[in-house]
């Protein structure tokens, strides 16, 4: 037993301690490499054969112990996640539409007000002199056509003073239409049911076209928006599953209900919109997190991403056992995986429902080896 373990050991050794010289080729360094793996490969062979031997030889052998993690079928979801801005389109500066000393402030914040409420009014002192001003003059006005009109109809006077008479009478009627127009600027209104979240002028402050007045703000209709990368431009879709996570406040279920047609050429994103639920928990422009779930699948493998390795040719595998007498025979098992989400990870191929594979202890075993399997109770002492 011992001419067959110095050998490989020996050799193991001088392989190892060679340093690799500066001035080699990459052919000289990949057959080196070559030459490493088949040792190791080697070694890995005769030390199973050993720890057989040796199993079969010592009665106080044990078998090294491990515990398992049986693959059971599942429903799998992954996701992925982007910023984006609460907005919604009931959320405006109010104007005045002319200028004039505030007399009256009918509202106050916080308060609820309907569309078209009345939230201030103006001084219009000067628009309603000018009104009563053009009433007097449209009174005369529409007396002297009147007077032109009955005489005209009676082929008395010339057809000149009657449509002078008529023409004066009506400029004075849209003279005075324009006042009552802009003397109902003073009262100003809400543009839309919601809530005054600010008011601006005190009374007795001037308020100006050039400042607004108000904010109203409504909480119906509010939605998301965000940029996502064009890499997912063929995975999103309208109505995917999303969650609107607002960090330390709610996480709100929802779905996709828009996605943008232009590529922005400044981040080579397009945007996304998400509708939300009326909540009093949110805000406009307040920042969120967006998790779409772009799979969503039923029954199928996943494990968790502790349990998978990846050997010398860059495949991943799993140790699984297969029974054999009273113990657990050892088998690599290459695997193909998926998307991973959270802890677990997707496995395609390789592993069916049911499949015993080594957890703790898969770091110390051998494709081959015999190996005791602990029960779930003792799996504490399991390094």
């Amino acid at each position: 037993m011992k001419n067959i373990i110095i050998p490989f050991a020996a050799s193991i050794f001088l392989l190892a301690c060679a340093a690799p010289e500066t001035n080699e080729s990459l052919i000289q360094l990949q057959e080196r490499r070559d030459s490493l793996k088949t040792v190791m490969a080697n070694a890995s062979s005769e030390l199973l054969e050993i720890e057989e031997e040796i199993a079969r030889l010592d009665v106080n052998f044990s078998l090294l112990q491990v515990t398992s993690f049986v693959a059971t079928s599942s429903n799998f979801e992954h996701y992925f996640t982007v910023q984006g801005n609460i907005e919604t389109d009931r959320n405006a500066q109010v104007y005045p539409e002319t200028q004039g000393i505030v007399l009256n402030i009918l509202v106050s914040e916080g308060q609820a007000v309907q569309k078209g409420q009345t939230l201030m009014t103006l001084d219009t002192d000067i628009v309603q002199k000018n009104i009563a001003e053009v009433e007097t003059q449209y009174a005369l006005a529409k007396d002297v056509f009147e007077r032109q009109e009955r005489l005209w109809k009676q082929n008395i006077g010339s057809e000149v003073q009657f449509l002078e008479a008529k023409t004066n009478k009506e400029r004075l009627e849209k003279t005075l239409s324009t006042l009552r127009s802009q003397a109902s600027w003073g009262a100003v209104k809400a543009p839309f049911a919601g809530i005054v979240d600010k008011i601006t002028p005190k009374l007795g402050e001037i308020a100006s076209p050039m400042m607004p007045v108000a904010r109203i703000v409504s909480l119906d209709n509010m939605y998301v928006t965000a940029n996502v990368s064009e890499s997912y431009l063929p995975v999103v879709k309208e109505n995917m599953r999303t969650e609107v996570v607002i960090p330390g406040i709610d996480t709100v279920n929802a779905v996709v209900t828009r996605v943008g047609r232009f590529i922005n050429p400044e981040n080579r994103s397009f945007e996304i919109g998400v509708k939300l639920a009326e909540t009093d928990k949110l805000r406009p422009n307040m920042y969120c997190a967006l998790r779409i779930y772009d799979t969503v699948l039923d029954s199928v493998i996943t494990i968790p991403n502790s349990l998978i390795q990846q050997d010398t040719k860059g495949s991943e595998f799993v140790f699984v056992l297969d029974k054999s007498a009273a113990n657990y025979t050892v088998r690599k098992q290459i695997i193909t995986t998926g998307a991973s989400s959270g802890d677990n990870t997707l496995v395609t191929s390789g592993i069916v429902a049911g499949d015993q594979i080594i957890d703790k202890g898969a770091r110390r075993v051998i494709d081959g080896q015999e190996v005791e399997v602990f029960s779930a109770q003792s799996q504490t002492a399991i390094n």
